[in-house]
This record gives C-alpha cells, sequence and structure tokens, in this order.
C-alpha cells in the first residue's frame, strides 16, 4: 500500500533540515496520496482496509510533519491544536464509536478533504513563508469547525442505524 510510505516520508520530514528536502518531502507525501487512490481506483483494488488506512496515513503525516515546527517562533501548541482538531476529534470518534460496537464509516467526505488540502497548504506555507501562516490556521479553524459539525451528523446517523437494526 502505496499509503503506508507516508510514514518514513513523515519521519525523514522531522530529522532532515532545509527548504529544498522538506519540500521534497511534502511533495513526495502529497504525490503517495494522490497515487494512492489513482492506482486504487484505476486498477479496481479497492479496499475496506485501504478506505481505513489512506487516511489514516493521512493524519499521521499531518500530524508528524506539522509537529516537526513546533516548537517555533509561527507555530506553537495551541495553533497546532487548531490545525490538527479535525484529525483529533475525527479519530477519536472513530474510535470511540468502534468500541462502542458502531459500524463507523471510515469514508472520506468533502469537508474534511477540505482541511487536509489546507493542512498541507499550511505545510508548504510555513516552509516557504511562515510569517503568513496565521491567515492559513484561521482557514484551517473554520474548516475543521465545519468538517467537526458534518462528521458530527453522520455520526449520529450511523448511531441511529445502529440502534435501529
Amino acid at each position: 500500500m502505496i499509503s503506508a510510505l507516508r510514514l518514513p516520508i513523515a519521519a525523514a520530514f522531522v530529522v532532515v533540515d532545509g527548504l529544498l528536502w522538506r519540500g521534497s518531502l511534502l511533495f513526495l507525501g502529497a504525490l503517495t496520496d494522490a497515487l494512492d487512490g489513482w492506482l486504487a481506483r484505476r486498477l479496481g483494488v479497492e479496499s475496506k482496509a485501504g478506505a481505513i488506512m489512506d487516511p489514516l496515513f493521512d493524519k499521521l503525516f499531518v500530524l508528524i510533519t506539522l509537529a516537526a515546527f513546533l516548537p517555533g517562533p509561527y507555530l506553537g501548541w495551541r495553533e497546532y491544536l487548531i490545525l490538527v482538531s479535525r484529525d483529533l476529534y475525527v479519530g477519536t470518534g472513530w474510535l470511540v464509536g468502534k468500541g462502542m460496537g458502531i459500524n463507523v464509516p471510515a469514508q472520506s467526505r468533502p469537508a474534511g478533504k477540505l482541511v487536509t488540502a489546507l493542512q498541507v497548504v499550511a505545510l508548504f506555507v510555513l516552509l516557504l513563508a511562515p510569517e503568513r501562516i496565521a491567515v492559513f490556521i484561521v482557514a484551517v479553524g473554520a474548516a475543521s469547525a465545519i468538517a467537526i459539525v458534518d462528521y458530527t451528523f453522520a455520526g449520529l446517523a450511523a448511531l441511529r442505524r445502529s440502534r435501529a437494526a
């Protein structure tokens, strides 16, 4: 699974220094995300495991690479938590739902995809123009709030379906 490559890429991002190396690793991480989904659909090898693992590796990649900027002059813990709030909420909700025996769907949602895209942009901003990150923290925070509401309604619908069954 190509998605799994994002973990060593994220680990390398933490230990390397320099704009060229870090920029290349961010690009490579984004490329593995796009390539994995495209290949799975193209080759007809989509799976339930892949539907769970791909967003998991997305979230881990973002959590780890953003953490590489901590603590810094442009990214403190509060800003970090804003940037990863959707990931923490969705991950916790999914684990709680599974623990309760609820079949929580792992499919992506448009608001969630927007958050992921903005997080990747925020990573590039931190790398290339960190003094401008405040705007992207607000954008990711707003998109995350919308995604959290959306995921909450989806989770509640899954809960109602599991109770009705």
